[in-house]
């Protein structure tokens, strides 16, 4: 992989979370930032037993597209912090960011 630039998400992972985000049911994606570049991504689903037999719903192409740029958006400016997709049933329903700070020169460095 390519190096990235800061606050970028390359278009293979985002091609794959997208995927991932359609095979869940319930649970989450997450984009862990630091100093502004991509760490890891974390993919966590659960099985609600009130779910188990309803079938997945379709995503349209344009479904597909806003939610890639939501993604791109949130992520971009991330020095430190997490971008969390949450999806229930099916459905992407949040997108929140956590952001972290770091401090310096504050008995040691970092916290």
């Amino acid at each position: 992989m390519k190096k990235l630039n800061s606050g970028e998400i390359p278009a293979e992972v985002l091609d794959f979370a997208i995927s991932e985000l359609k095979k869940i049911r319930s649970g989450e994606i997450i984009f862990v930032a630091q100093d502004g570049y991509l760490m890891q991504v974390e993919v966590n689903q659960r099985r609600r037993l009130a779910d188990w037999e309803t079938d997945l719903p379709d995503w349209s192409a344009e479904l597909c597209a806003n939610i890639r740029k939501q993604i791109v958006k949130g992520f971009s400016t991330l020095a430190y912090g997490r971008l969390v997709i949450k999806i229930q049933k099916g459905r992407v329903v949040q997108i929140e960011r956590t952001i972290q700070h770091r401090f310096t020169g504050l008995d040691g460095e970092g916290i």
